[in-house]
């Protein structure tokens, strides 16, 4: 059967407000630091300590019911979260080039920005740690810093991208933490996104406005709902809907249900005055392919990235379903 997937009202529709729109903004927390940048400053810790086997890091409990209580969802996966700080350069415009003797000189100067996300750890491999996040959380890093469960902070390098997708796997050496550290980080257990029941209670967890790790919880408010980028609609993203809150700072981090699985990645929200409670995150079982392609450490390309069959099947049989909102995004 069909999964009808109705329009959301976009900024022209007659019962907003005049002069508001609705703002698809990814959940990404950012601060320009050209000498006046004032926000969370992560410091990278190195710690070049003895290499440690793969059984000495957890992997996340999980229930197999759906009775556990969202403390104990917290206690159990918060230690498979990491915040991710990305400090890149951008070229911005130079006004005082167009003046003067400088009107020759170059219009733009590089300006170095800051900006924080979070991240899951996925997998515990051949001495790295890979963890999964949006693509727009590390996009034109110049450095990436992670900070683990402990407080710990350590450099983290790309490993693989899907732009498309808006996801990217990175990876820190197991050489660079202590035996302590590896003992408190755990590897999530993935779980499948396709027996999401609208309704069912979810727990998300992220490094909201960039003061640590928090939660919140809400329920899933709609499956397979599909959003294009109002660039590009062409492109559509399967998303799953709900009301638990996603702040900036929360993007790519975990949604989880209640067995303490992880079901999708925390992404972007409908920002308005008259919105509430409309948060997305990417299926993780949408991507599964797109994961293990990036954990090869390979990108994915334009023409590879093709969504999976039952993707097609639930999204792409009436195109006129899709819903299109313009991305603010907030690094």
């Amino acid at each position: 059967m069909k999964n009808e997937m109705p329009k959301i009202p976009n900024s022209n529709h007659k019962l907003l407000k005049k002069g508001t729109k609705l703002v698809l903004s990814a959940a990404t927390f950012g601060v320009v630091a050209a000498g006046s940048f004032q926000g969370v400053n992560y410091v990278v810790d190195n710690y070049n300590k003895q290499n440690t086997t793969v059984q000495s890091t957890n992997v996340v409990k999980t229930s197999s019911s759906t009775t556990s209580t969202i403390s104990e969802v917290a206690k159990n996966c918060m230690p498979s979260i990491v915040s991710i700080t990305n400090v890149s350069v951008s070229d911005v415009q130079n006004y005082f080039s167009m003046y003067g003797n400088n009107s020759r000189s170059n219009p733009f100067t590089q300006q170095e920005s800051t900006s924080v996300g979070s991240g899951v750890i996925i997998n515990k491999k051949n001495g790295e740690i890979d963890i999964l996040t949006n693509y727009h959380v590390i996009e034109n890093a110049k450095t990436l810093t992670c900070t683990l469960a402990d407080n710990t902070n350590v450099e983290a390098t790309v490993k693989g991208v899907d732009e498309d997708r808006d996801l990217a796997v990175i990876s820190i050496k197991t050489k660079d933490l202590s035996s302590d550290t590896l003992k408190q980080i755990a590897i999530a257990t993935i779980g499948d996104s396709d027996k999401l029941q609208v309704g069912e209670q979810v727990v998300a967890i992220g490094n909201a406005l960039g003061y640590g790790q928090s939660v919140t919880t809400g329920i899933v408010s709609a499956t397979n709902r599909s959003v294009s980028t109002s660039s590009d609609t062409d492109k559509s993203q399967s998303y799953i809907q709900t009301d638990a809150a996603i702040n900036p700072g929360n993007s790519g981090g975990a949604l989880l249900n209640m067995s303490g699985e992880l079901i999708g990645i925390n992404s972007a929200k409908l920002s308005d005055t008259d919105v509430e409670g409309m948060g997305y995150a990417i299926a993780i079982s949408d991507v599964k392919d797109s994961i293990n392609t990036m954990l090869q450490g390979k990108d994915v390309s334009t023409s590879s990235n093709t969504p999976s069959s039952s993707y097609y099947q639930q999204n792409n049989e009436d195109d006129e379903n899709d819903s299109t909102f313009p991305f603010d995004f907030w690094n």
